[in-house]
């Protein structure tokens, strides 16, 4: 694939029946699903071990992504990590899931990571920062200091990192990129309205090279990481479901759309934004 965003290579949508008109030898077909397509993309994303990280490497790859490199704290990828490995190899798709142990909170060690796939791959399209951690359980005026600032060093800082790992590629090989970042709504409220900011910011200032950037905010998602804060009490999932009209959690698989569409050509003139996909939580938080 051209390093050129395919919109830009044919004519898309109303442009392409105009075309068709005037060019009798113009091949019409649909485009919709190619807008989606990850054809020969690379992508990185972070905390992909696990729930949602992996269930978007997994969408990335079966949209027909070359290679998701996947980053966690670990020595040894998950079996559940394993078995999406296998699933992908199974449908015969030529994509390649790859694990890479990498703490986020290291700047050195992400622009590292984010040089390593460079060197391999030629390219880095698609970088995710999912990587966070949980910031709630404590009394606001009894958080200790050293929680909040592991808090804001994974759920802030890291995210800056792995943006910046992914940026650095795209710079280097002169090539558009979308950067998505991912607010998990556990995160801790201050890093959670910083990273929205920084997804503005990011905008802003990499929009002349063809690089993308948005925010990506999921309302209570079931998943691995969450699930041992539903102990805590039986009625935690049951006000948790309630802050949504629908009344439930999401489950993991129900974030892949938004991430795909973030991820590829078909978002091309989105940047800056933050995604919001709650379950209506929004709506009623006003």
């Amino acid at each position: 694939m051209s390093n050129e965003a395919s919109t830009e290579l044919l004519p898309l949508g109303v442009a392409a029946a105009i075309a068709a008109n005037k060019n009798p030898d113009f091949v019409c077909k649909p485009q919709a699903f190619n807008e989606f397509s990850m054809a020969d993309r690379v992508a990185l994303i972070t905390g992909g071990n696990s729930g949602m990280g992996l269930e978007m490497a997994q969408v990335l790859l079966e949209a027909g992504a070359r290679v998701v490199y996947t980053v966690d704290l670990p020595l040894e990828p998950s079996e559940a990590w394993t078995c999406v490995k296998d699933y992908i190899k199974k449908m015969g798709l030529g994509g390649r899931l790859e694990y890479v142990r990498g703490d986020v909170t290291d700047q050195k060690a992400m622009w590292a990571i984010g040089d390593l796939i460079g060197e391999k791959e030629g390219r880095l399209d698609v970088t995710i920062a999912n990587a966070g951690i949980a910031g709630v359980g404590h009394d606001v005026a009894e958080y200790p200091a050293e929680d909040y600032s592991k808090v804001i060093d994974v759920n802030l800082k890291g995210v800056l990192y792995t943006a910046q790992a992914g940026v650095r590629q795209m710079e280097k090989f002169k090539m558009p990129g979308s950067i998505i970042l991912n607010l998990n709504v556990i995160g801790y409220q201050t890093a959670k309205a910083g990273v929205i900011q920084m997804a503005r910011d990011l905008a802003c200032m990499l929009a002349p090279q063809g690089i993308r950037c948005n925010a990506l905010s999921p309302g209570w998602v079931m998943t691995e990481m969450v699930k041992p804060y539903l102990t805590i009490s039986e009625d935690v999932q049951k006000v948790w479901s309630a802050q949504s009209p629908m009344n439930r959690m999401a489950k993991p698989h129900e974030i892949r759309g938004a991430v795909l569409w973030l991820a590829s050509d078909a978002s091309s003139f989105c940047t800056g934004s933050d995604i919001v996909v709650s379950g209506g939580w929004h709506a009623w938080a006003g």
